[in-house]
């Protein structure tokens, strides 16, 4: 077994003898191999050529102290550990040499063999431990740096320790900003946060739980977690260590898939519908027209008023139904490049009086920059125009506010259209978007229907959220580069 080089750095020689004195009587002489150098600069020379294992330091080096030699020694980089001596009743310097990084620190006066025997053996063997820990940590921080999923670090409070670079890029914030947000600020629904940590305080470990996810531009994400806790032993507080999996791309498909099955059922439906009720219509009217031109009945005018109410209905009926079929019809896409602010814009002129009208307070937050998508200029401006429409009938009481959004993220061009109306409860919200469905007086419930079947087959998305107070849309229109 190879001896251990301890290196005592002080100034005074009769120390020297003293120490040296002290290693002959511990239990095994032969353990250690006692070298010793006399000055700051020497101290400073041998512990960078990294020739002995561990290192007494005097606190006192002529005009320097051995605080500062270990301070020093920190910032270059030296792994093997450095044992401060003291003199009697010196605490603050005891702390002050912790406080840099020493080993442990030693009273002079009180140094026996075993004492110093037991302070070189725990040195070691800490500066060992310390080093396996640190190449364990160098080798995860190569892993969770490298990783394409985001992997978070987080705790209970939401505090946020550490995020990797494919959690930056995704979440778009920079690390300063990251750092300083609260966790809280990422999940979409506070209800899904809640649900999360007490899964995991509960197991331990949470496995692909779903939830919803929000970037730093309000991009929202489908994800699947799957965490577990760990002590962090440097500041000892309980952390979670998250993998982010986006599963955006598949629900999308997945939407897509049951909305055009719903869709190709609706279609069937209103095909057979509008045939059901075109017939019995068209007798009607047949009457109505026979009881109009009929001289006798000319003259009747309670039943001539009577008549035209009926005419008048059976033409709503007959609208509602031509209505209710174009919002289930396949209407062919006509692809062009378009300028997406300027259709916003025009969107927004169409119903211009209709917001007047209302006394809406408008207020909008457009990205400056031009971006052209390919879609279907006619069939999207109507679709932003039911949204619209639909946002400034839901505001009954002042100050209605209507604000109109966009950003630019993961490949997505989303307008956002957020009101301060009355809303809509969580469960009702489950059936925005399904044909007939209103919770106004004067509607029919299909605005919205189509607003989505045409932003769908743009294979984009359309997400409906409600708020504390009023409703948000948001249309998601795939970017097409110029």
């Amino acid at each position: 077994m190879s001896k251990i080089k301890v290196l005592l750095i002080d100034d005074d020689e009769d120390d020297y003898i003293i120490t040296k004195d002290i290693f002959s009587r511990i239990n095994q002489p032969n353990k250690y191999e006692l070298s010793w150098v006399d000055t700051f600069e020497k101290g400073i020379n041998a512990i960078l050529k990294q020739q002995h294992d561990i290192y007494l330091v005097d606190y006192r080096l002529g005009k320097h102290t051995g605080v500062e030699l270990v301070n020093e020694a920190v910032l270059s980089g030296v792994k093997e550990p450095i044992i401060i001596l003291t003199g009697k009743g010196d605490y603050k310097i005891d702390e002050e040499a912790m406080n840099v990084g020493a080993a442990d620190y030693l009273v002079k006066d009180k140094i026996e063999p075993d004492t110093l025997d037991r302070a070189l053996r725990y040195a070691l063997k800490q500066a060992e431990t310390l080093s396996a820990l640190k190449e364990s940590e160098n080798k995860f921080k190569i892993i969770f740096d490298k990783a394409k999923d985001p992997i978070l670090i987080s705790d209970y409070t939401g505090k946020i320790h550490d995020i990797n670079t494919a959690g930056l890029n995704f979440f778009g914030y920079h690390i300063k900003e990251m750092l300083a947000t609260n966790d809280r600020s990422l999940f979409y629904t506070q209800e899904d946060r809640e649900n999360f940590i007490q899964t995991l305080e509960t197991k331990g470990a949470v496995s692909d739980f779903e939830c919803q996810m929000v970037s730093s531009k309000g991009q929202v994400y489908f994800c699947s977690l799957s965490s577990f806790l760990q002590i962090d032993l440097q500041n000892m507080v309980e952390v979670y260590h998250t993998i982010i999996h986006d599963l955006t791309y598949r629900k999308s498909l997945e939407t897509k898939s049951i909305h055009e099955s719903k869709f190709s059922i609706t279609e069937h439906i209103a095909k057979g519908f509008s045939e059901e009720i075109r017939n019995p219509l068209s007798t009607i009217n047949l009457i109505l027209h026979e009881l109009t031109t009929d001289e006798k009945l000319a003259y009747n005018e309670t039943l001539q008023v009577n008549l035209e109410n009926i005419k008048t209905n059976i033409e709503s009926i007959n609208q509602l139904t031509k209505n209710f079929i174009a919002s289930t019809e396949n209407k062919p896409i006509l692809i062009q490049k378009v300028e997406i602010n300027s259709l916003i814009e025009e969107a927004l002129l169409e119903i211009e009086d209709f917001i007047i009208g209302h006394r809406i307070v408008l207020e909008k937050d457009i990205l400056p920059s031009e971006t052209y998508l390919s879609i279907d200029k006619k069939q999207i401006k109507k679709a932003l125009v039911h949204i619209l429409k639909n946002a400034v009938e839901s505001m009954e009481t002042y100050p209605k506010t209507l604000n109109i959004s966009t950003i630019n993220d993961s490949g997505f061009y989303s307008i956002l259209i957020e009101d301060n109306g009355k809303g809509i409860s969580d469960e009702l919200s489950q059936q925005i978007f399904e044909p007939f469905f209103t919770t106004k007086k004067e509607a029919d419930g299909l605005g919205l229907t189509e607003a989505e079947r045409t932003v769908l087959a743009h294979n984009g998305n359309i997400i409906f959220k409600p708020q504390e107070k009023g409703s948000l849309f948001t249309v998601q229109i795939p970017i097409t580069k110029q």
